[in-house]
């Protein structure tokens, strides 16, 4: 449905939504000499969405069935959102940190007696009080993955194998102690496989008031005092030590923890019910089987269900029977969540290879039925039942590992097969200026776009297809949205429920035409002759490649690619495709597959569709500029920018300072920001360095009206701050105050913990174009504004 908002702005406006906008001029710290006035029209489609605070990134799913909620942790957006399973309303709470996407089910944990809400995010955890509307975050230097709560005190503990010891916060005095425990750790790193889940764990046992560790390496398990962190007892576990440890789940009744143990190698060894008082249990032989995933624990029936991502089977473990082991069929392997009707005895299995939730009888071991056409790529661990309403919930997954960057999560009913999508956020993507209509189109993650007008009216248009990625107009006046998750296909089969394409919107009456395109395009380039070039995302070794569509109707042929000479394995590295008219040259680059490794420039002539050069340029290479002699590409992680002359190819570096980020070209020179240092360089002027007198890292930057515009976001607001190359003077153009939380572009947040950007598909959190009025149109992704500068 179409809905319509107008937006009144005055020359300096300040918005009465939620978040407030304060503009002003530079304090005196900033400048002497202020720029040209600039006046600011702010469009919020998140107020638009009835929401005020962001929540863009589901990624992992927890049911409070006591208050009939959902709660779901964001990946993108620093904020936990809260739904009523009741109505499907939605509360989002902002945070300090994100949730960390390389992360389990386990990473996310309540508190029953409260319905407090505990999160490890990146190199930190939160606790949420949903009723309260609050929230805290505890730093913690090294990055944990499994927390557990105490019920009596809401004392929580942290494991992870980054640390030797075990995080213990007291809920009373608000502080986080670190307790010794083991004697060894290692870093979590890029498997570029699906990451594994916490071989260090902690568990509540609410009953007893202890707290269980499990570390893997060791193949031992510890009591601690929930109380107050002291060891209690500790034993040896008979499992096979190293690998990938999975938590089946715990029986409080019972008394009895339940393990899954998976090889390096991805097989499924063993599983195990252990008695905690005793340390006494029963181990069981599995048919190794390999990737384990959504492994699950039903107390009615004493069962652990493991499904598979690489076989159509599920493997009943009895432990009534003393572990017997029932093999049950389902259509199709690529099984990567479930959840357990514990009432009626029911297992849900969701697909990523169909598409699709198998439903089991547990009773009769056998598939009732298929729910197809889903379109999920489930995240591991992230489906969930509510017996309140016998609905099932998961997010959608949408990027090469446990990602996501769509703001919904949806919700099916197994008996109806209907299904509903519960919006969280709105978050914007890109924007891109259609001419003919004097509107800009502004894309959001999930599945919409805004038209938005000269005087800042808009009006919302529902998108065919899931997951806008990038924008761009074409030859005609038309424009072309590359869409879709990480991949519809890979080598040896097709994801049937995942689409990936590239829209065409016409110009005219916005009409869609589709053509489809097997992986996801992550960014696009028209040549001089009209002809679109597209990157194709990687699924395992393939030769580098870019897709292509000759024109505004034939449809994509993978013949017509573009082989480039380097095998690739890293998913979503290759990050940068420009065409420079001046050479007619496209210009590609990509991360390599190793951090330490330089990227890789690729100078590719599209008229005889090869290559012309391929060039290794620094550590992480984040952005691509270029002027009539030369190509400069910013190094995130080699702390220089280079410089390629284009008649030799000779290659030489400048100096940056830290992270260096965003390039731009303006009246003859080229600047940088540098991320970590808030500062911005002159390159062509011996690398000349201006602080940014403003908090914030600075992670964007845009040539406009003969001056430097730059976005630089803290935790608690977005500055635009303005840099007069003349008299090298910074103003304030806007300060924005909103939660934002983590905007971190080093923090690995990023499938296979790729740096330099700040989520999978979302390569920077604020993207702007220049109107044909000469009006700046800059979207603010996390707190879901657009800001339209004019200068005066």
């Amino acid at each position: 449905m179409t809905k319509k908002f107008l937006v009144v702005a005055a020359a300096m406006l300040i918005s009465a939504a939620a978040s407030r906008l304060s503009l002003a001029a530079a304090p005196s710290r900033a400048s002497s000499h202020d720029a040209s006035p600039v006046s600011v029209t702010a469009i919020d489609f998140l107020k638009a969405a009835n929401l005020s605070i962001n929540g863009a990134g589901p990624l992992l799913v927890k049911m409070d069935a006591f208050r009939n909620r959902l709660i779901v942790a964001n990946t993108l957006s620093s904020s936990v959102s809260i739904i009523n399973c009741g109505n499907h309303s939605v509360e989002n709470i902002p945070l300090e940190g994100r949730a960390l996407q390389h992360l389990k089910a386990e990473a996310l944990a309540f508190r029953r007696k409260t319905g407090e809400v505990y999160l490890i995010g990146a190199r930190c955890f939160s606790i949420t009080s949903p009723d309260a509307r609050t929230s805290k975050t505890i730093p913690t230097g090294v990055q944990f993955e499994s927390i557990a709560v105490d019920e009596e005190t809401g004392n929580a503990f942290i494991a992870g194998r980054e640390s030797k010891e075990l995080g213990f916060y007291a809920a009373r005095s608000g502080k986080l102690a670190m307790l010794p425990w083991l004697a060894t750790r290692e870093d979590l790193i890029n498997l570029n496989a699906t990451p594994p889940p916490p071989i260090r764990k902690v568990v509540a046992a609410p009953e007893l008031g202890w707290i269980i560790g499990v570390d893997g390496y060791t193949s031992a398990f510890f009591l601690f005092d929930a109380r107050n962190g002291k060891s209690v007892n500790s034993r040896p576990l008979k499992l096979t030590s190293g690998g990938r440890w999975h938590l089946a789940g715990y029986d409080e009744t019972t008394h009895h923890l339940y393990l899954v143990v998976e090889t390096n190698d991805r097989r499924v060894i063993e599983a195990a019910k252990i008695d905690v008082l005793t340390g006494e249990g029963t181990v069981v032989a599995l048919p190794q089987f390999t990737e384990g995933v959504g492994i699950i624990y039903n107390p009615a029936r004493d069962e652990v269900y493991i499904p598979y991502d690489n076989h159509p089977s599920v493997h009943v473990v009895d432990f009534k029977e003393d572990g017997k082991i029932t093999e049950i069929k389902i259509p199709a392997y690529g099984n990567d969540a479930s959840a357990v009707d514990v009432k009626n005895g029911i297992l849900y299995i969701g697909s990523w290879a169909q598409g699709e939730l198998d439903v089991v009888d547990l009773a009769d071991r056998k598939l009732v039925k298929r729910i197809t056409g889903l379109g999920i790529i489930p995240h591991m661990f992230a489906i969930v039942y509510n017996p309140n309403n016998n609905l099932v919930y998961f997010p959608k997954g949408a990027t090469a590992v446990n990602g996501a960057f769509g703001a919904a999560v949806t919700s099916l009913d197994p008996v109806t097969e209907k299904t509903k999508k519960i919006y969280t956020g709105w978050a914007p993507i890109d924007l891109v200026e259609v001419p003919s209509r004097a509107s800009f189109l502004v894309f959001n993650s999930e599945d919409e776009f805004a038209e938005v007008r000269e005087n800042g009216s808009f009006e919302t248009h529902r998108l065919p297809f899931d997951y806008p990625v990038e924008s761009v107009l074409d030859p005609e006046g038309n424009v072309y949205l590359s869409y879709g998750p990480h991949q519809s296909y890979w080598p040896v089969v097709y994801i049937w429920g995942a689409k990936n394409g590239i829209l065409g919107i016409a110009a005219k009456d916005l009409g869609f035409y589709d053509r489809r395109i097997p992986r996801q395009a992550h960014t696009m380039a028209f040549d001089a002759a009209g002809t679109l070039y597209f990157t194709q995302n990687i699924w395992g070794k393939e030769e580098q490649m870019l897709g292509t569509l000759p024109d505004e109707v034939r449809l994509f042929e993978i013949g017509t690619r573009i082989s480039v000479p380097d095998t690739i394995e890293r998913e979503i590295s290759q990050r940068i495709l420009i065409f420079d008219p001046g050479t007619n040259w496209l210009y590609l680059v990509r991360v390599a597959e190793k951090d330490d490794d330089p990227s890789v420039l690729h100078i590719i002539d599209p008229r005889t569709k090869s290559g012309v050069r391929r060039i290794r340029v620094g550590r992480t290479a984040t952005d691509l500029a270029f002027d009539a002699n030369s190509i400069y590409v910013a190094n995130f992680d080699s702390k220089n920018v280079s410089v390629i002359d284009k008649a030799t190819f000779a290659v030489s570096e400048v100096a940056t300072e830290s992270e260096p980020l965003k390039l731009c070209t303006l009246g003859g020179d080229v600047y940088v920001i540098n991320h970590a240092a808030a500062s911005l360089q002159r390159l062509s002027a011996n690398g000349k360095i201006y602080r940014i007198p403003f908090e914030g890292l600075p992670d964007n930057i845009f040539a406009w009206s003969g001056t430097i515009i730059i976005t630089s976001h803290g935790a608690k607001a977005l500055n635009i701050v303005q840099f007069d190359p003349a008299t090298e003077k910074f103003t304030l153009v806007l300060r924005h105050e909103y939660p934002y939380g983590d905007t971190r572009f080093d923090s690995g947040n990023v499938s296979f913990y790729i740096r330099g950007q700040f989520g999978d598909a979302v390569f920077s959190i604020t993207n702007g174009k220049t109107g044909a009025d000469g009006r700046l149109w800059i979207t603010d992704f996390l707190s879901g504004k657009l800001f339209v500068l004019k200068a005066e």
